[in-house]
């Protein structure tokens, strides 16, 4: 696939080897040698151990047994359970792990991570403890890792020495829980429950193709109404599009997602050192299962994808990683009704697009992301936030920061941010990136000089280099953003552009440097435009979890050098983004409603009228004889059938009977990441 898109494009390659970045004294390495040496160095220097006879690390599923040993009756006593010896897994806490960035640290060398006491039932971070652990975890010998600091009660001691003096000696203040115990009606669960919902079982309305599937699907390219493009899975970043053509031009060479990342706020450690960046848990291995009839339509093609096995040789394959279908948004994409007689018309065409589909769970939260293709040559990205929160033990302290939202819990403000990458190709490679500034005018009323009139005008504003382009985004100044190129114009002389509209954006609060912030440096700017490069060619790293301190990838060195933007091979770097409050309702999983964020890139002028005009989707209703309009009226279907057609019937629990690792890992020898 990789190789045909570059056949059809015009993009050179100035990198040959993946992954160009630079020295440690700023140098960009483009020699694949140097650059391996420089991916070897960063991943091992911190767990370097250069003793000839090398330690057998074995896996532990039960915890530290430094936990069992010195703090066993403390935990017993105020939780209810331990880490191990337990007669179930469900009586057992479960330990969070939670990176720390090097930006809290001080500390290149060292990782460090927050071991959390959670109870290990459905679902886990929803029944936090105040107690976890501070662990120093650099090299590769468990028996070097060291305790630095333990979290109990809202209280911060020095070692589990410390804290088990103190508790041995009566002087600790301690906490008490009421272990809880599992049912299908438990909060956290997704079971049903609550009064039945329509009172007797009714099905909800399906999505049909009266005549067959519009769309085709060969290999990785999609074909649908005049729209074309290739799709693949990246391990890191998650869905990208390639080669997005629209009736044979092309718009993008390359679209997708390349980062995601969530930072959480409060007063326990625990909240104030999960600032999550998702590429370093690999969050496009999370698209796994996609199900009809829950997250697809019943309708909806399923996509396979393969993945390289980290547990063994060979290959894992994920059945359902992508859905693809089409459907009606329920609302028209164009109308106009003319009521009155004998003029009188109707036409109007609902707005049927084809979505592609993938669906990240990256720990508690699922992030679903759509590409969705309208048939008026717009293309929208789609990106919607669910799955559970990130539970944090309620005390009044923390009030500035959450909710009590149930028994001894609270769910802690956070930010979400998300990182496209749009590649924009519009009627070749040589770009120009424009906004077009809607300012006040203040003028006369044209019939009577006399009469002061307010109005609105635009003025435009072509960006010279990628500092000027930087977009922060003004609610006091409006304005549309176009990419064009500038030697091809319509009939009328205009730019044949694109526009670009973000729709769900959110400023990021923490000041430029400051934590655990460069290593999202990406997140300061709505819309970037760089020159394309090809070292440049994602805006983070999987590294970025843990080197905020100096970050392997810096997106505003992108920028930094102010090249021109004009007429160049442009990238729109869009960031979208939503401030989350957990409330109630957020149990026991967040809905999607109100958390869609969208980055539309729209026709301007490009084309000489709307070309969904084609589209045989159009009603178009008139009178039978404008001279008598009592004769009724008529309906064009422009050839589309009022046929009914028999409703298809479901056969998702034949086919997880046949292959239940489609949806939850069942018989699978080994498991896929």
């Amino acid at each position: 696939m990789h190789a045909k898109i570059q056949d059809v494009s015009d993009k050179k390659i100035k990198c040959s080897s993946p992954g160009c970045i630079k020295s440690k004294d700023g140098t960009m390495l483009m020699e694949k040698k140097e650059i391996l040496n420089r991916w070897s160095g960063y991943v091992e220097d911190p767990f370097k151990d250069d003793r000839c006879k090398k330690p057998t690390v074995e896996k532990n599923t039960e915890g530290p047994s430094i936990l069992k040993e010195k703090v066993k009756d403390l935990l017993m006593e105020s939780y209810g359970a331990n880490v191990k010896d337990c007669p179930n897994s469900m009586d057992c806490l479960s330990l969070h792990p939670i990176a720390m960035g090097s930006a809290l640290t001080d500390s290149l060398n060292k990782r460090y991570f927050w071991f959390w006491a959670l109870y290990n039932v459905p679902f886990n971070l929803l029944h936090p403890t105040d107690f976890g652990v501070l662990l120093q975890a650099s090299g590769v010998d468990p028996a070097g890792w060291t305790v630095e600091q333990v979290w109990y009660g809202g209280q911060m001691f020095d070692s589990l020495g410390d804290i088990a003096q103190q508790y041995a000696t009566g002087t600790l203040n301690k906490t008490k829980m009421t272990k809880p115990v599992y049912s299908d009606d438990l909060f956290s669960t997704l079971h049903r429950r609550g009064d039945p919902l329509p009172p007797n079982p009714q099905r909800p309305p399906m999505q049909v193709e009266p005549d067959g599937k519009r769309y085709s699907v060969k290999g990785r390219k999609v074909d649908y109404q005049g729209w074309s493009f290739y799709f693949r899975l990246s391990s890191f970043q998650g869905p990208q599009l390639y080669d997005v053509q629209f009736h044979g031009n092309r718009i993008a060479y390359e679209l997708g997602l390349s980062e995601i990342a969530v930072y959480y706020s409060g007063i326990s450690p625990f909240t104030q050192a999960s600032d999550y960046i998702d590429s370093g848990v690999l969050s496009g291995l999370g698209t796994k299962a996609l199900v009809p009839g829950g997250d697809c339509p019943e309708t909806a093609t399923l996509i396979s994808y393969f993945v390289l096995n980290q547990h063994g040789p060979g290959v894992g394959k994920y059945d359902a990683a992508f859905c693809l279908f089409e459907h009606n948004n329920g609302y028209p994409l164009r109308r106009h009704l003319y009521y009155y007689k004998p003029d009188g018309f109707y036409s109007g065409m609902l707005d049927s697009v084809l979505t592609l589909r993938a669906a990240l769970t990256v720990g508690n939260y699922d992030y679903i992301i759509d590409f969705i293709f309208h048939q008026n040559g717009a293309l929208e990205t789609r990106l919607m936030s669910t799955g559970y929160i990130l539970g944090n033990m309620y005390k009044d302290v923390e009030r500035l920061y959450g909710f009590q939202i149930e028994e001894s819990l609270m769910g802690n403000l956070h930010h979400h941010m998300f990182h496209l990458k749009a590649d924009l190709d519009v009627l070749g490679t040589s770009n120009r990136y424009e906004t077009l500034n809607i300012e006040r005018i203040d003028t006369h009323l044209s019939w009577n000089k006399s009469h002061p009139y307010t109005q609105s005008k635009f003025t435009s504003s072509l960006k010279q280099t990628e500092m000027e382009a930087l977009y922060h985004f003004d609610f006091e100044h409006p304005k549309d953003h176009i990419v064009f190129n500038n030697a091809v114009r319509n009939r009328w002389g205009g730019q044949r552009a694109f526009r670009i509209h973000l729709s769900g954006m959110s400023k990021s609060l923490i000041p430029e440097d400051l934590s655990n912030e460069k290593a999202i440096s990406w997140a300061r700017n709505q819309i970037a435009v760089t020159k394309r490069k090809e070292e440049e060619f994602c805006s983070s790293s999987n590294y970025g979890i843990f080197d905020t301190l100096d970050p392997v990838v810096d997106f505003s060195t992108f920028y930094a050098d102010d090249e021109s933007i004009v007429d160049e091979d442009l990238v729109f770097w869009l960031t979208l983004g939503l401030h989350h409050i957990p409330h109630t309702e957020d149990l026991p999983v967040t809905p999607t409603a109100g958390n869609h964020l969208t980055a539309f890139i729209l026709p301007y002028n490009y084309f000489p009228e709307c070309p969904s005009m084609g589209s045989r989707d159009t009603v178009y209703i008139d009178y039978k004889d404008k001279a008598d309009p009592t004769k009724g009226v008529k309906v064009e279907r422009y050839g589309n059938s009022k046929e009914q057609c028999v409703i298809p019937r479901s056969d998702l629990e034949e086919k997880l009977e046949d292959n239940p690792d489609q949806v939850l890992e069942s018989r699978r020898t080994l498991p896929t990441i």
